[in-house]
Protein backbone atom coordinates (compact mmCIF):
# COMPACT_ATOMS: atom_id res chain seq x y z
CA UNK A 1 0.00 0.00 0.00
CA UNK A 2 2.86 2.37 0.82
CA UNK A 3 4.46 1.64 -2.57
CA UNK A 4 1.28 2.60 -4.43
CA UNK A 5 1.00 5.78 -2.36
CA UNK A 6 4.60 6.68 -3.24
CA UNK A 7 3.97 6.09 -6.95
CA UNK A 8 0.89 8.31 -6.87
CA UNK A 9 2.85 11.07 -5.12
CA UNK A 10 5.66 10.69 -7.67
CA UNK A 11 3.16 10.97 -10.55
CA UNK A 12 1.66 14.14 -9.07
CA UNK A 13 5.18 15.50 -8.65
CA UNK A 14 5.89 14.78 -12.32
CA UNK A 15 2.66 16.52 -13.34
CA UNK A 16 3.54 19.56 -11.23
CA UNK A 17 6.94 19.88 -12.89
CA UNK A 18 5.33 19.48 -16.32
CA UNK A 19 2.94 22.30 -15.60
CA UNK A 20 5.87 24.53 -14.63
CA UNK A 21 7.90 23.36 -17.64
CA UNK A 22 5.17 23.82 -20.24
CA UNK A 23 3.43 26.92 -18.90
CA UNK A 24 6.37 28.97 -17.55
CA UNK A 25 9.76 27.73 -18.75
CA UNK A 26 9.01 26.95 -22.42
CA UNK A 27 7.16 30.16 -23.32
CA UNK A 28 9.69 32.47 -21.66
CA UNK A 29 12.94 30.61 -22.34
CA UNK A 30 12.08 29.17 -25.78
CA UNK A 31 12.27 25.54 -24.68
CA UNK A 32 15.97 25.28 -23.88
CA UNK A 33 15.78 24.67 -20.14
CA UNK A 34 14.45 21.35 -18.92
CA UNK A 35 13.54 21.09 -15.25
CA UNK A 36 11.54 17.91 -15.76
CA UNK A 37 14.78 15.92 -15.55
CA UNK A 38 14.76 16.49 -11.79
CA UNK A 39 12.15 13.73 -11.59
CA UNK A 40 14.61 11.31 -13.20
CA UNK A 41 17.49 12.40 -10.98
CA UNK A 42 15.58 11.92 -7.72
CA UNK A 43 13.82 8.67 -8.60
CA UNK A 44 14.18 6.32 -5.60
CA UNK A 45 16.71 3.59 -6.37
CA UNK A 46 14.80 1.11 -4.22
CA UNK A 47 12.02 0.96 -6.79
CA UNK A 48 12.08 -1.32 -9.80
CA UNK A 49 14.61 -0.38 -12.48
CA UNK A 50 12.25 -1.31 -15.33
CA UNK A 51 9.53 0.85 -13.82
CA UNK A 52 12.13 3.62 -13.68
CA UNK A 53 12.93 3.22 -17.38
CA UNK A 54 9.23 3.19 -18.20
CA UNK A 55 8.58 6.37 -16.17
CA UNK A 56 11.55 8.05 -17.83
CA UNK A 57 10.32 7.14 -21.29
CA UNK A 58 6.83 8.33 -20.37
CA UNK A 59 8.20 11.65 -19.07
CA UNK A 60 10.13 12.18 -22.30
CA UNK A 61 7.17 11.13 -24.44
CA UNK A 62 4.89 13.64 -22.71
CA UNK A 63 7.46 16.38 -23.31
CA UNK A 64 7.68 15.35 -26.96
CA UNK A 65 3.91 15.41 -27.25
CA UNK A 66 3.65 18.88 -25.68
CA UNK A 67 6.55 20.34 -27.70
CA UNK A 68 5.89 18.37 -30.90
CA UNK A 69 9.55 17.38 -31.02
CA UNK A 70 9.34 13.91 -32.50
CA UNK A 71 10.80 11.63 -29.84
CA UNK A 72 14.04 13.38 -28.96
CA UNK A 73 13.05 13.98 -25.33
CA UNK A 74 11.87 10.40 -24.91
CA UNK A 75 15.23 9.09 -26.12
CA UNK A 76 17.30 11.54 -24.07
CA UNK A 77 15.33 11.00 -20.88
CA UNK A 78 15.48 7.22 -21.24
CA UNK A 79 19.24 7.48 -21.87
CA UNK A 80 19.55 9.64 -18.76
CA UNK A 81 17.70 7.07 -16.67
CA UNK A 82 19.80 4.23 -18.08
CA UNK A 83 23.03 5.91 -16.93
CA UNK A 84 21.56 7.04 -13.62
CA UNK A 85 22.34 3.89 -11.60
CA UNK A 86 25.78 3.55 -13.17
CA UNK A 87 26.72 7.05 -12.05
CA UNK A 88 25.42 6.38 -8.54
CA UNK A 89 27.62 3.27 -8.41
CA UNK A 90 30.57 5.28 -9.68
CA UNK A 91 30.13 8.03 -7.11
CA UNK A 92 29.60 5.62 -4.23
CA UNK A 93 32.54 3.53 -5.45
CA UNK A 94 31.13 0.63 -3.50
CA UNK A 95 28.84 -1.96 -5.06
CA UNK A 96 27.62 -3.05 -1.63
CA UNK A 97 26.35 0.46 -0.92
CA UNK A 98 24.46 0.66 -4.21
CA UNK A 99 22.67 -2.64 -3.58
CA UNK A 100 21.07 -1.25 -0.44
CA UNK A 101 17.47 -0.19 -0.68
CA UNK A 102 18.03 3.28 0.76
CA UNK A 103 20.58 4.54 -1.77
CA UNK A 104 19.79 8.10 -2.67
CA UNK A 105 21.46 11.12 -4.16
CA UNK A 106 20.86 12.81 -0.81
CA UNK A 107 23.45 10.53 0.82
CA UNK A 108 26.21 11.89 -1.38
CA UNK A 109 28.36 14.84 -0.29
CA UNK A 110 27.58 18.13 -2.02
CA UNK A 111 30.59 17.96 -4.37
CA UNK A 112 29.61 14.49 -5.58
CA UNK A 113 25.99 15.58 -5.95
CA UNK A 114 27.16 18.45 -8.12
CA UNK A 115 29.29 16.16 -10.32
CA UNK A 116 26.51 13.57 -10.50
CA UNK A 117 23.95 16.12 -11.66
CA UNK A 118 26.37 17.84 -14.02
CA UNK A 119 27.44 14.64 -15.80
CA UNK A 120 23.92 13.27 -16.14
CA UNK A 121 22.58 16.58 -17.41
CA UNK A 122 25.47 16.72 -19.86
CA UNK A 123 24.48 13.32 -21.25
CA UNK A 124 20.86 14.41 -21.51
CA UNK A 125 21.52 17.79 -23.12
CA UNK A 126 24.23 16.63 -25.53
CA UNK A 127 22.00 13.81 -26.75
CA UNK A 128 19.20 16.36 -27.19
CA UNK A 129 21.58 18.63 -29.09
CA UNK A 130 22.68 15.87 -31.45
CA UNK A 131 19.12 14.71 -32.06
CA UNK A 132 17.90 18.28 -32.67
CA UNK A 133 20.65 18.82 -35.23
CA UNK A 134 19.78 15.55 -36.99
CA UNK A 135 16.01 16.20 -36.82
CA UNK A 136 16.20 19.75 -38.16
CA UNK A 137 18.89 18.90 -40.72
CA UNK A 138 20.86 21.70 -39.14
CA UNK A 139 24.55 22.42 -38.94
CA UNK A 140 26.46 22.32 -35.70
CA UNK A 141 27.48 25.82 -34.74
CA UNK A 142 28.92 27.60 -31.74
CA UNK A 143 25.65 29.30 -30.87
CA UNK A 144 23.87 25.96 -30.34
CA UNK A 145 26.82 24.63 -28.33
CA UNK A 146 26.85 27.75 -26.16
CA UNK A 147 23.11 27.40 -25.49
CA UNK A 148 23.61 23.75 -24.55
CA UNK A 149 26.45 24.52 -22.15
CA UNK A 150 24.46 27.33 -20.56
CA UNK A 151 21.47 25.00 -20.26
CA UNK A 152 23.59 22.37 -18.50
CA UNK A 153 24.92 24.94 -16.03
CA UNK A 154 21.52 26.57 -15.43
CA UNK A 155 19.74 23.26 -14.88
CA UNK A 156 22.54 22.01 -12.61
CA UNK A 157 22.17 25.13 -10.47
CA UNK A 158 18.39 24.63 -10.30
CA UNK A 159 18.86 20.99 -9.29
CA UNK A 160 21.38 21.89 -6.61
CA UNK A 161 19.02 24.52 -5.22
CA UNK A 162 16.31 21.87 -5.14
CA UNK A 163 18.62 19.38 -3.38
CA UNK A 164 19.66 22.03 -0.89
CA UNK A 165 16.09 22.80 0.09
CA UNK A 166 14.90 19.21 -0.13
CA UNK A 167 17.78 17.62 1.76
CA UNK A 168 15.86 14.58 2.95
CA UNK A 169 15.66 11.02 1.69
CA UNK A 170 12.91 9.87 -0.60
Amino acid sequence: MNFIKNIIIYIFYILFLFIIQISIINPFFSGYYYIYVITVLIYPKKWNRYLFLFFSFLIGWIMDYCLNSGGIHAFSTTLLSFFNLHFIQFFYRNRFMTNRSNVSIYHLPINKQLLYVFFLLSIHNISLLILKIIKNNDYFNQYILLKTIFNIIFTTVLCMIYFFFRGMKI
